[in-house]
């Protein structure tokens, strides 16, 4: 199945196009996630359908990508917001500040030390250094607002199984 007959281009100098999300069956939204490397579930793509009905129009292309990656888990924890909520954020200690991206913890009467991390498995999947420089200046630019000072990073990357039959992008 391809889903190459719900892009519709626009007729502009430029590249955008109609993504025909309202009438795309369930099995096409899934392969159109999947084609644009949205990474949404089949109910995620639904709400944008609903929301796109009440809007009396398809979304673009880069609407659906910007939804794609608001929506990711890097930008939202969609897959771990309720264990970030019961094991982090409920922390509530005299010895914890957690604000914005870092928090600092203190463990002796003579320091506060500002703790930061950062994930960038997606870009560095695609551009391994890139995606690094990404995730480290992530982490630097978090603990230098806190008004720390570096004096470490860890950029740790998470991988999966290596014999998936999934091509990955």
């Amino acid at each position: 199945m391809s889903v190459d007959r719900l892009m519709i281009k626009r007729d502009v100098p430029y590249q955008i196009y109609d993504v025909d999300v309202l009438s795309a069956t369930d099995e096409e939204l899934k392969e159109l996630s999947a084609e644009m490397g949205l990474s949404l579930a089949l109910d995620e793509m639904k709400v944008i359908v609903d929301y796109f009905k009440k809007e009396g129009r398809n979304p673009t292309d880069i609407e659906l990508q910007a939804l794609g990656q608001a929506w990711s888990e890097h930008c939202c924890y969609k897959s771990s917001k309720n264990i970030l909520k019961e094991f982090v954020f409920a922390i509530d200690h005299p010895d914890v500040l957690s604000r914005g991206d870092a928090g600092v913890m203190v463990f002796d009467d003579d320091y506060g030390y500002a703790l930061r991390i950062e994930s960038h498995n997606h870009p560095s999947a695609i551009e391994p250094y890139g995606g690094a420089a990404t995730g480290i200046g992530g982490i630097l630019r978090d603990v230098i607002c806190m008004g720390a000072q570096p004096i470490g990073l860890v950029d740790p990357l998470c991988f999966g199984p290596i014999d998936t039959e999934k091509e990955l992008p």
